[in-house]
């Protein structure tokens, strides 16, 4: 049947869905529209939807219906869209709208809105409101038919920005999704996170308990302390700079925003990659709650549970918290130390709780408050040849991990719409934890010299963070919108790491057959200035500059690498002794200093950004944008000392050790930054009257002195994490994503991400095959160093060519019964390499790089040593929501092939290689309830 719409109504069809803020404005004016004047049957509406209702502030002067219509949706965020039914338009009334001021619930204000018409309304669950049109007298021999309300998408708002503002006018590549979505689709892990993201990886570290980031395939896989990931995490405006802290439960938040590409302006702790921003939910003006218990496969328990209180009319508080424990999925190999499934590596048992507080001190002053706390007790992740191979255990896994946050958020309102905002944050992370690193020897092989034994614990590492922002912005109404701020952040860890690692001589690395890694303060310092502006040039025309200054110090102040002869924990028993200052100066049987590294080093950085966009229409937006990545140098383990001292005190050690730290600061003990320049032509389109969004970015993103981690074998043959410059890499990209509402209970999502990343020109040795790396690279033609190969050419790690994700919901009405809501969804991803090498399949045969020759591979042939082929994913689910009870009823399915799908690998070199595999197949059902 053909719509029509009314008179001047007409525009809403074509911006009222679009509005550009869902501000709500603040007053102390009593209503205008007195309650008690309006007919009986809108009184009472009006009356018990503000009593119950969601409110907001309204300032909605006298105007035309139309324009009060637009005003509504601007201060709500809410769509307001026209349905009409039958072949005549009904013209609207020729009145003004009266003036709504005060706080309402929508449903109250539109009520108010529409008293003195003959129109109505229907609120949409999820997307808004649908103004109808007067009912019309029955025509006996005429029959009328109800018109279903159209299909629209809900308004997202982010403050990827640094203010709120419409996805659809961000002219920035930003995928936010919604705390609903993130309920919907129970993405409550960064893993689960990443498969609804373009271009994000996540990869996971054993001994650290540790996700590492990449981002259009730029990140870090340096998980030690000293490490820094191209993409920053921020939860609240809080940076997160623990790749520890990325592995915190996803639960309560309002949304997830993930921006990609080089942040240098808008985020005082610049990243080259990307920021990852979680919004938690705020305290609400009302008393409600919920819980939610989901029982799964391999006995998955997980609760979660959520109150909020006005305490009074100007203070609230809100609690949440999750728990999640799961059996391990793997087998262990007979003569493995006993443990039960519920114990052993690849188990879960983690615990998270937030309560946070937000006081409105008066009309123009608000202190956000929130404490959270973690915990992580599982056995660790330890990798896999493949799900159903066992693995030999000697060493018992265990992990404890607390972390502690307290992020603090005052902003207050000034004269003329402009605001000031003191943003502050306090991070503490101590963890402990036991890791076997060779998973094949059984148990005793820790004392049996003919058995290989590596096991890996650190025990104990403390990390303290600091930060404090203050934001000083004008009114997001004015045509000339500016931001100004200043970013402090400290960090200071400290840790011992011990490993031992005894070959069959009974010897190890540097003829030493365990190591401790003790480094007392090691930290960061970071503070920098930043601001943007951004100007209407016309109605249409937009441009925006910004850019950022910092300074960022790295240092290392009595950091120790000491070698012992023996086993520390078995001979030792923890203890190791007094410790000689060197290898040449120690006695028998005595611990030695290994490495030394002292640093402290200093870098300035400036970045900018420019940009330029164009909205055509309501609808369309293009922009242009330039911008600037600065990820600052890292600090690694340093020099070692030659010559033979009488200890500490010795005048010549002392006089050695301030030439040894000299060398250090001159690039023996860190690596220096990374830098990038991107240039994104995006676009962001409505379509279809509202039911659909197309969003898109072609990029090209240029990189210098590109930092790459790995475990790189030293001389002596001890393994140390290192980290090296690559000098230029360039990645191009196409991102796309759709939102489509399909029908008014269909929704159809999805992502298609292109990716191109190579090196142009990096030269270097391979890690895994120092002296056979031109088996797959050829070699850099120099003969004073034979083992140095040419990455040149050669893919990024972590970026499938192409991967794309798609995902479907269908709700049916059951009548009296409720509502029922299936979901399904697809992720796939081309092949991906784990190293820059790129070395694919093991042959069984090794190219020596000295000799030229070919020779046996002790380990044969092997495929895919380094590379994850390509794979897809299914995962599917079906919802239950009476109608007349407050309960829900979750059923669901991931991984329904049970695809071992690796996301990295831990050893390429064995025969059988072993990978971090994400989990394998999952049923499950979820039951919550919410209490109002």
């Amino acid at each position: 049947m053909p719509k029509t719409c009314f008179g001047s109504l007409r525009a809403l069809v074509l911006t009222a869905h679009c509005c550009a803020s869902a501000t709500a404005f603040a007053t102390e004016a009593a209503p205008d529209v007195a309650v008690e004047d309006l007919p009986a049957s809108t009184r009472t509406e009006v009356e018990a939807h503000s009593s119950s209702a969601i409110t907001y502030f309204f300032e909605i002067p006298t105007q035309p219906l139309d324009q009060a219509l637009l005003a509504f949706s601007r201060q709500t965020g809410l769509a307001v869209m026209v349905a009409t039914s039958g072949q005549q338009s009904s013209p609207i009334p020729d009145t003004q709208a009266p003036p709504v001021k005060g706080e309402y619930s929508a449903e109250a204000a539109m009520g108010l809105l529409l008293a003195h018409t003959e129109f109505r309304y229907r609120r949409v669950d999820g997307q808004g409101m649908v103004i109808l049109p007067p009912r019309q007298e029955r025509i006996a021999d005429e029959p009328q038919e109800e018109v279903p309300a159209p299909a629209l998408l809900e308004e997202v708002e982010v403050v990827a920005s640094k203010r709120r503002t419409n996805l659809q006018r961000t002219p920035l590549t930003v995928t936010a999704i919604s705390g609903g979505t993130l309920e919907e689709r129970r993405i409550d892990s960064l893993e689960q996170l990443a498969a609804e993201v373009p271009s994000l990886q996540v990869a996971r570290n054993g001994d650290h308990t540790a996700s590492m980031l990449y981002m259009r395939g730029v990140g870090s896989d340096n998980h030690t302390e000293a490490g820094d990931s191209g993409v920053a995490t921020h939860v609240d405006g809080i940076f997160s700079s623990r790749v520890q802290g990325s592995a915190v439960m996803l639960y309560d938040l309002d949304r997830v925003e993930v921006l990609r590409g080089p942040q240098g302006t808008l985020f005082g702790r610049n990243s080259t990659g990307g920021v990852i921003n979680y919004h938690t939910a705020r305290p609400e003006s009302e008393w409600s709650s919920s819980v939610a218990v989901s029982l799964g496969s391999y006995r998955q328990r997980k609760l979660s549970a959520v109150a909020n209180a006005p305490l009074t009319d100007d203070w609230s508080l809100r609690w949440a918290a999750a728990a999640e424990r799961a059996d391990s999925y793997i087998d262990y190999a007979e003569g493995s130390a006993w443990a039960a499934r519920a114990h052993r590596y690849n188990n879960t048992d983690l615990f998270s709780h937030r309560l946070s507080s937000s006081w409105q001190i008066n009309s123009g002053l608000n202190w956000w408050l929130s404490y959270e706390r973690f915990e992580d007790r599982g056995a660790g992740s330890v990798p896999l040849v493949d799900y159903d191979t066992a693995v030999m255990i000697d060493t018992p896994g265990r992990t404890r991990l607390d972390q502690d946050a307290l992020r603090s958020r005052l902003e207050l309102e000034l004269p003329g719409g402009a605001s000031l905002a003191y943003i502050a944050g306090y991070g503490l992370n101590e963890r402990s934890q036991d890791w076997d690193e060779d998973r094949s020897g059984a148990v005793g092989s820790e004392t049996d010299p003919a058995i290989y034994h590596q096991s890996n614990r650190t025990i104990w590492s403390e990390y303290r963070a600091r930060q404090h922002e203050l934001q000083l912005k004008s009114s997001d109404e004015q045509r000339l919108r500016w931001l100004l701020a200043y970013f402090s952040f400290s960090e200071k860890n400290a840790i011992r790491f011990d490993l031992e690692h005894q070959e069959a001589d009974g010897s190890g690395w540097g003829d030493a057959p365990a190591h401790s890694f003790q480094q007392p303060n090691r930290g960061t310092r970071l503070g920098a200035f930043y601001g943007q502006v951004d100007y209407d040039l016309s109605q249409a025309w937009e441009i925006s500059a910004g850019a950022r200054s910092g300074r960022d110090q790295r240092y290392d102040r009595g950091g120790r690498n000491i070698a012992c002869p023996d086993l520390i924990r078995s001979d030792r028993g923890g203890e190791l002794g007094e410790i000689a200052v060197n290898r040449e100066s120690a006695a028998d049987g005595q611990c030695f200093v290994a490495n030394y590294n002292d640093v402290d080093r200093t870098w300035d950085s400036t970045t900018a950004m420019a940009r330029l966009t164009y909205r055509p229409t309501d609808q369309a937006m293009l922009y242009l944008h330039y911008a600037e990545g600065f990820k600052p140098g890292i600090v690694q383990d340093g020099a070692k000392l030659s010559g033979v001292y009488n200890g500490a005190d010795d005048p010549a050690y002392q006089s050695a050790l301030q030439a040894l730290i000299e060398r250090n600061n001159g690039g023996a003990a860190f690596v220096g930054p990374e830098t990038s320049t991107n240039i994104e032509l995006g676009f962001k389109l409505g379509l279809q009257g509202g039911a659909m969004t197309l969003n898109g970015a072609l990029f090209d993103t240029r990189y210098r002195d590109l930092q790459v981690s790995g475990v790189a074998v030293e001389e002596d043959g001890t393994e140390l994490v290192r980290s090296i410059n690559a000098p230029s890499a360039t990645i191009r990209g196409l991102e796309l994503e759709l939102n489509w509402a399909s029908s008014p209970n269909g929704r159809l999502t999805g992502f298609l991400s292109l990716l191109d990343a190579r090196y142009n020109r990096f030269l270097t040795v391979d890690n895994e095959f120092p002296q056979h790396g031109q088996t797959w690279n050829p070699g850099a033609d120099n003969p004073d160093i034979p083992d140095l190969v040419d990455f040149s050419g050669n893919r990024l790690k972590q970026v499938p060519e192409i991967s794309l994700g798609l995902n479907y919901r269908h709700g049916l009405a059951l009548g009296s019964w409720g509502r029922a809501t299936a979901r399904v969804g697809l992720r796939y991803a081309g092949d991906m390499y784990f190293d820059e090498a790129n070395r694919g399949d093991r042959r069984g045969m090794l190219l020596d790089n000295g000799s030229g020759e070919w020779v046996p591979d002790p380990a044969g042939p092997a495929r895919n040593v380094d590379r994850q082929a390509a794979w897809s994913l299914w995962s599917a689910g079906l919802k239950f929501e009476p109608a007349s009870a407050n309960w829900w009823l979750d059923l669901y399915g991931d991984n329904l092939t049970n695809e071992a799908v690796a996301n990295d690998v831990h050893e390429a070199d064995i025969p059988s290689p072993e990978y971090y595999y994400g989990a394998p197949r999952i049923f499950g059902l979820r039951v919550g309830m919410k209490f109002d």
